[in-house]
């Protein structure tokens, strides 16, 4: 097929630029009047048409129209002219070729492979917003063991109450189903020591005040 006027298809629908067409049909009329007077044989804004600005080149930005290709095959009718005819039988050829069965399982596979993709956008965002709702809660949930939570708060605390605080610690936490993890120390002397959640400790502090 001979490309008479540039056709757009990125939209959901093959177009082309009103201007351009104004000017392969060789109109005489201003396009600024010409336009708006083939829009009084029906033609709805939004539907057989869009309207942009044209890029400014120093001077006000030109209103121009991004025209569907029905609107076109009617645009070249309407002229009644050689020119008209050759263009609106271009535009028959351009919607068969948009309408053909091998076109529109073309156009369903990329609407299929686009909803593909948004949806693993999707699921990564939710995988994302999960590890960092992990990621937080983890750090909500900071263990200390009795010897680190009187060092890294100042508590003051001697041996025998570190000793008596921990027993309690541990009932209270079993009491409330807190889990209690083991943590190693360096001191051969305690090996393995219960570590509990700061989150325990606060709640715990406080029923003792």
């Amino acid at each position: 097929m001979n490309h008479l006027i540039p056709i757009n298809y990125k939209d959901d629908a093959p177009t082309v630029i009103g201007r351009e067409l104004y000017e392969a049909l060789e109109v005489k009329t201003p396009y600024d009047k010409w336009f708006p007077r083939m829009c009084e044989y029906g033609f709805t804004e939004g539907l057989d048409f869009t309207t942009f600005l044209s890029e400014s080149t120093g001077g006000r930005p030109a209103k121009e129209h991004q025209v569907k290709i029905p609107m076109a095959k009617e645009l070249c009718m309407l002229q009644r002219s050689e020119m008209g005819k050759k263009f609106r039988q271009y535009f028959i050829a351009v919607e068969e070729a948009w309408n053909s069965p091998e076109k529109i399982m073309e156009r369903a596979l990329q609407i299929a492979q686009q909803k593909s993709r948004e949806a693993e956008l999707k699921i990564f965002a939710l995988v994302e917003e999960n590890e960092t709702l992990e990621i937080a809660l983890n750090e909500s949930l900071k263990f200390f063991t009795v010897a680190k939570y009187n060092r890294v708060f100042n508590m003051g605390w001697n041996l025998r109450e570190c000793q008596i605080l921990g027993k309690r610690l541990s009932a209270y936490c079993r009491s409330h189903s807190i889990e209690i993890r083991k943590c190693e120390t360096n001191d051969e002397r305690f090996g393995s020591v219960n570590s509990y959640p700061l989150t325990a400790w606060d709640d715990y502090l406080e029923v003792l005040e």
